[in-house]
């Protein structure tokens, strides 16, 4: 008898399944005609319309954006901005919790920003942190932050290649004129060239003296930069009180005309005139890309190798390191020029 129940079971499981499996089968073909979507031919979607290049830049933008919201105003709370993706960062120093998007917090490693060294991963529990390169560009994390704020763990993100310039030394030539002799603008008058140079390997052309005897309107001149360079155009007669027993002493003036910067000048008698040209040598200190520029005076220019098309202009040098050089830097694709100070011991300023 009990094998007779089994079978009135197994069928009406049967019959049930069928009919369930029925429903099932006009409920989908029904949900389907309600949700279905007209497509035209040319595969545009009429309900949701075209995709446009600014909607798809706009939604990547929106996803992109680093949304937070500010703390409610609480006494004694000052209010700040939190991410809402992610949990607010804290830093325990000396048992102090830091919050390292509060920009009123200490600094964890001054100088730089609790803010910046969380935006890029930057291990502020390090003691020697600022002196790192942990992306090998040749910049330390200080350089990187002080720089420009640049990413420190990408080598292609770094601060200016002048920040990596020094000035280690300044050399310099003497000029002088000096007249000697001559009282009489009929005669000769005796001028005397002093020059100086530094000294350089190669040695340069060495210090030299030179003395000429000239009439009026004569040219003259053999130091390099000075050949036939002066002429005396004038000549004044004059002393002064104060000479040897009581006799006045000579203050003869003679006008000498410059060719090179059109202009006059006056030599006094037995009073020296002298020019200084003052040269820099400076060192770029890129590890790996180390060099040694120079000497370069005024007008004078250099490149670096890390940063092809780019000049670097000597345009003021006053013969100090305290004093420093200043360089005028132009890029090779038309930028404004930059103006750049670098001292002793001292980068881009």
């Amino acid at each position: 008898m009990s094998k007779h129940y089994d079978k009135m079971i197994l069928g009406f499981v049967v019959i049930v399944t069928g009919v369930l499996g029925t429903l099932w089968v006009k409920g989908y073909v029904k949900l389907n005609n309600d949700f279905e979507v007209s497509i035209k031919e040319d595969g545009n979607d009429d309900k949701y319309g075209k995709a446009s290049a600014d909607g798809i830049q706009e939604t990547i933008d929106h996803l992109q954006r680093n949304l937070k919201w500010v703390t409610p105003t609480l006494e004694g709370v000052p209010q700040k901005p939190l991410p809402l993706t992610r949990s607010i960062p804290i830093w325990v120093k000396n048992d102090e919790e830091i919050d390292l998007l509060d920009p009123n917090a200490p600094m964890i490693r001054p100088p730089l920003e609790n803010s910046w060294a969380f935006k890029y991963g930057v291990d502020v529990g390090r003691n020697d942190l600022l002196a790192l390169d942990d992306d090998k560009d040749g910049y330390t994390t200080l350089e990187e932050f002080k720089g420009g704020k640049t990413d420190p763990t990408d080598p292609e993100s770094h601060p200016s290649y002048a920040i990596k310039l020094t000035l280690s030394e300044i050399k310099q030539d003497t000029y002088a004129l000096i007249y000697r002799t001559g009282d009489n603008p009929e005669g000769e008058f005796g001028v005397r060239e002093e020059a100086t140079r530094y000294e350089s390997d190669p040695p340069r052309i060495p210090p030299r003296r030179k003395s000429h005897f000239l009439k009026m309107n004569t040219e003259f001149g053999t130091h390099p930069g000075h050949e036939d360079r002066y002429k005396i155009t004038t000549f004044e007669k004059k002393t002064v009180p104060g000479g040897a027993g009581g006799i006045p002493a000579p203050a003869h003036l003679l006008t000498i005309a410059d060719k090179t910067s059109g202009k006059e000048f006056q030599l006094e008698y037995k009073k020296p005139k002298f020019e200084t040209i003052y040269y820099a040598v400076i060192d770029f200190q890129l590890p790996g890309s180390e060099a040694t520029l120079g000497p370069l005076k005024v007008g004078e220019s250099f490149e670096l190798s890390t940063e092809p098309g780019a000049k670097y202009e000597i345009i003021e040098l006053q013969g100090t390191l305290e004093k420093g050089v200043k360089l005028r830097k132009t890029g090779p694709d038309g930028a404004s020029p930059q103006d750049i100070t670098i001292s002793a011991g001292k980068k881009n300023a």
